[in-house]
């Protein structure tokens, strides 16, 4: 009825909270309100914990963190907590996964020093400046194995340190994790930076994994960054370098640096460690429409299958998924649509 349907609304009460006197009774009501709890920053977290949480972030993850708000930017870059430097290193260990063969090439070439076991170099070819530019490439790369897994034992020290002559320090720690140059090493070192120190030449200079070891993990794994690929975490070759190849390089509003095979990867099955999702992955595999996509940063890159064709649209594949959990809501929502799409 009309007076039914312009009724006013009744005001509910507020629930009743049980209140537990001293032996555990909760038979008596009480009409007040629990207090609200206090919200809880990322900064207000221990330090374990928030360590935990960050340490199990990926790339983009991590710097989607820090444009949140002023005090989650201070603390994976400032290190406020303490647990910063832990969390780069711990970033740092996939370059150092991905160019696996490459320092394997490096360890090979070291124990070819002048006067070792087995097919030792001559002094002219250990002191080349080839050599020294190829090491002094890559001082970036051994310097992120140092201070990712700093080695412990006589063995270990001499296997992944006889390249850059580190030795245990006798006396106070050094800035290399509680390793220093020893002076006969660095004397006839390949990486010493007069050209012409020979074994006997007695000068002692900082090498350049000395110089990238004593830096920040955050402001090594920058520079590693820009030397690598987006998707694979593959540093560029020092023979890309001599003969002045470039990597592709995507336009548009995403610009990331991708090496060729990581780029022509994208016309075939995606592998699972591909960062980036295509414009035809996204309509596939996670039932996007266009006007899902609008608004999101991408890249162009030329298309692998024919240059002539219109050039690929590539997105973050943490983008994507924010879209499609915005339209799905669910994983068993997205699952449901492709299953239907599959039936019809």
């Amino acid at each position: 009825s009309p007076s039914l349907a312009m009724a006013p609304k009744r005001k509910r009460k507020p629930r009743a909270t049980p209140v537990v006197d001293d032996d555990g009774n909760d038979d008596a009501p009480s009409t007040s309100t629990a207090p609200s709890s206090p919200r809880v920053g990322l900064e207000h977290l221990p330090v374990a914990v928030l360590e935990l949480i960050l340490r199990r972030l990926d790339h983009d993850s991590l710097f989607t963190c820090a444009f949140v708000c002023k005090a989650w930017r201070d603390t994976l870059t400032r290190d406020l907590a303490g647990v910063t430097p832990e969390v780069w290193r711990t970033r740092l260990t996939e370059f150092v996964d991905a160019n696996s063969d490459a320092l394997c090439a490096l360890d090979k070439d070291a124990a070819r020093k002048p006067g070792s076991f087995g097919n030792p170099m001559s002094a002219e070819e250990w002191n080349s400046h080839e050599r020294r530019k190829v090491r002094a490439h890559y001082a970036p790369l051994l310097a992120a194995r140092t201070m990712c897994a700093p080695p412990t034992t006589g063995e270990e020290l001499h296997f992944m340190h006889v390249h850059s002559g580190l030795a245990p320090s006798t006396g106070n720690t050094g800035p290399v994790g509680g390793f220093e140059r020893s002076g006969q090493t660095a004397a006839g070192d390949a990486e010493s930076a007069s050209p012409g120190a020979g074994p006997a030449g007695g000068a002692s200079a900082t090498s350049p994994e000395d110089a990238y070891a004593a830096m920040n993990p955050l402001e090594l794994y920058k520079k590693l960054y820009e030397e690598s690929c987006y998707d694979c975490r593959e540093m560029k070759r020092r023979d890309d370098v001599t003969r002045n190849a470039t990597w592709r390089s995507t336009a548009g509003s995403l610009q990331v640096r991708l090496c060729k095979s990581c780029s022509e990867q994208y016309a075939y099955k995606p592998r699972g460690r591909m960062r980036l999702v295509t414009f035809t992955r996204c309509k596939d595999d996670w039932c996007l429409r266009p006007k899902d996509l609008e608004g999101l940063r991408y890249g162009l890159d030329t298309n692998p299958e024919n240059a002539s064709w219109a050039p690929m649209k590539l997105y973050r594949r943490v983008d994507v998924l924010e879209r499609a959990l915005a339209r799905w809501k669910t994983r068993a929502g997205l699952e449901a649509e492709l299953k239907r799409r599959a039936l019809r």
